[in-house]
């Protein structure tokens, strides 16, 4: 006989979970866990975009001060020259019998000397305003040479008239970037004796602008005239110029062939321009470095007809580098914010997946706020204590938070410790990016795929759907 209690009456249906507890229970599955993740991650890239945004603000307020310490010190110098311009006229006749007429053109001709030395020792500091500093320098300049005797035959006609040397007028003409920052009088010695003090301005020569020199336009300068007995004969010249300035300087291979030595107290120099020394020595207590220019790799005949000073587009010189421009090196670190807080993510997911501790996507959200405003400390305490102490104390506070708050949250020490040991990694493998430009995108991709690797065996016999009921976790103690 059949008991008819053990099945269920007609019509009976077994109890079915409420709708909100299906979507409960599908939220809380691994799969839409880690795309809730995943768009966490995502949505945390506006906060980082202004936080890039603050960092650029701060740069350009940097920017602002050094301008402003350059304005009252000194900019970027280019010293460009000498060069003796020599003004002549070109009379040209037009027509002829009674309708001709006679037109006299002005123009100036410069001479390149036949021979170029320039040596120079700078002597370079951190001015300091507000909370910013900027390199300044101060340096002793001689510019040495010869020019050979004047050849008006070299001077040619452009119109085909009838040309006129005006020899009395010429003088001896030195591009200065930012005149204001001499700080002596600079008197030309003419063939080891007599002394001709320099006026400001180029003379004869009318300056035009600078059209892509890469540096501060050369508008200004100083001209010293020169006898025209010394112009016919040919003379050797002497010339001390001390400078001040800022960030570097630069000078133009003016002569037939010129040779630039220069010796500083900066371990850092930035060598650019043109030309890159032939010679150079850097240590710890600063650098030499020479260079030697022929006439055919300047490019420039050794007489031009011009309105404005030449070799513009052709210098050399270096730039005075900081040793550490976090403004710079914190905009980059940016760049790798989404593999940065995926990696702290992807730690804790695993952690969450292997414990019976469950953390929820708002305390996800919590602990990539707290590596956001690890970048708004590094900002702040760069600016007051220098990049690597502001580096350190700031990824100290962000891992011991981060690693306390998981492992409070999971109630276990182990994942904390676990947590604090993959942050300490995260923060010294962004640190070595950041050290490392050149190769910061090849060590990035390997550290992702590593990650991801690492990822992939770690969850692989994770039951993403749930449907298990344990989802690949340990089952909990009882009570």
């Amino acid at each position: 006989m059949t008991d008819d209690s053990s099945f269920s009456s007609p019509g009976t249906r077994a109890p079915q979970p409420h709708p909100l507890s299906r979507l409960r229970m599908a939220f809380d599955t691994p799969a839409v866990k880690f795309v809730l993740i995943s768009a966490l991650t995502i949505a945390l890239l506006v906060p980082s975009v202004f936080v890039w945004a603050l960092v650029e603000e701060r740069a350009e307020r940097a920017r602002e001060v050094a301008r402003d310490i350059a304005g009252s010190w000194g900019g970027i110098q280019e010293i460009n020259g000498p060069y003796l311009v020599v003004p002549y006229s070109e009379t040209v006749t037009i027509g002829s019998g009674e309708k001709g007429r006679t037109e006299v053109h002005w123009r100036t001709a410069l001479f390149l000397p036949q021979k170029l030395d320039v040596s120079g020792a700078v002597g370079v500091e951190e001015r300091r305003k507000s909370i910013y500093t900027l390199p300044v320098y101060s340096g002793r300049f001689t510019l040495s040479g010869n020019f050979t005797p004047l050849r008006e035959d070299l001077i040619k006609p452009v119109r085909g008239g009838i040309i006129d040397v005006k020899a009395d007028a010429a003088a001896l003409v030195i591009g200065i970037g930012d005149i204001r920052a001499l700080k002596s009088e600079v008197a030309l010695k003419l063939d080891g004796g007599r002394k001709v003090e320099f006026e400001p301005g180029l003379g004869p020569l009318a300056a035009q602008p600078a059209s892509g020199s890469g540096h501060v336009t050369v508008s200004s300068g100083i001209a010293a005239v020169v006898p025209a007995s010394d112009l016919r004969k040919g003379f050797a010249f002497d010339l001390p110029i001390d400078l001040n300035g800022s960030t570097g300087v630069f000078f133009a291979p003016a002569g037939q062939t010129t040779t630039v030595s220069l010796t500083s107290d900066w371990p850092h120099p930035g060598f650019t321009g043109a030309f890159l020394p032939d010679s150079r020595k850097i240590t710890g207590s600063g650098f030499e470095a020479s260079w030697t220019i022929p006439s055919l790799a300047r490019g420039v005949p050794k007489v031009v007809e011009a309105t404005g000073l030449p070799l513009r587009d052709t210098l050399l010189g270096v730039k005075f580098v900081e040793p550490v421009n976090f403004y710079q090196t914190i905009a980059r670190s940016l760049k790798y914010a989404v593999l940065f807080i995926s990696l702290t993510f992807l730690a804790v997911f695993v952690l969450e997946q292997r414990s019976r501790w469950q953390v929820h996507w708002i305390q996800y959200g919590l602990v990539g706020l707290a590596l956001i405003v690890f970048y708004v400390m590094l900002l702040a305490f760069a600016e007051h204590v220098g990049y690597a102490l502001a580096y350190l104390g700031a990824a100290t506070a962000a891992t011991v938070l981060n690693a306390v708050y998981i492992g409070t949250s999971l109630r276990s020490r182990m994942a904390g410790a676990v947590m604090f040991t993959v942050l300490a990694v995260v923060f010294a493998v962004l640190y070595a990016l950041m050290q490392e430009q050149d190769f910061a995108l090849l060590i990035g991709s390997l550290i992702a795929f590593l990650a991801l690797a690492v990822t992939m065996f770690a969850t692989q016999r994770l039951d993403w759907s749930g449907q298990s009921g344990t989802a690949g976790r340990p089952a909990p103690e009882p009570a």
